[in-house]
């Protein structure tokens, strides 16, 4: 009889660890899955306010060329679209990534900063009328293009596990 009092106590103690064990390992991965979660919707809402930028910038440059927009209005609101890419470019810096997916920002950054880079030279066209500031536009353009599709490679590899 007490060796049979003796083996439940150790079967309840293996369940009560077992369970502990489990407990510990769903708190574990709940928390590891909101923070990725979090880490997620901040990067994309990066990528929100960088397309949304773009489109307006465009739209001005657009309303410039149909002459509802002065050169010098132009330039007036390139200024806050400098300043606002900028401010994009510094929250991937405030991301907290988990490991995998560090890479996959960095080219985001990447993308972003070219893109900005882009824009900058494409203000110095309008500027100046220089069409080599419109080249190189175009190819930091196309720069920005390709970071932007290695940083959705490396982002859906890390999501898929593969990273």
């Amino acid at each position: 009889m007490k060796k049979s009092k003796k083996q439940n106590i150790i079967i309840a103690s293996i369940a009560i660890i077992i369970i502990g064990a489990i407990a510990g390992y769903n708190y574990s991965y709940d928390q590891t899955r909101q923070k990725g979660l979090k880490f997620g919707n901040e990067l994309l809402q990066i990528q929100e306010d960088v397309k949304q930028f773009q489109i307006e910038f465009h739209s001005k440059i657009t309303q410039f060329e149909e002459g509802d927009l002065t050169q010098q209005e132009l330039l007036e609101y390139s200024k806050t679209h400098i300043e606002k890419m900028q401010s994009a470019i510094l929250k991937y810096d405030d991301l907290i990534p988990p490991k995998q997916f560090a890479p996959s920002v960095e080219l985001f950054k990447l993308s972003t900063q070219a893109q900005l880079d882009s824009d900058e030279e494409l203000i110095e066209w309008i500027k100046t009328g220089d069409g080599s500031h419109n080249i190189r536009s175009d190819s930091l353009l196309q720069e920005s293009f390709e970071y932007e599709m290695m940083a959705l490679g490396e982002f859906n590899a890390a999501k898929t596990g593969l990273r």
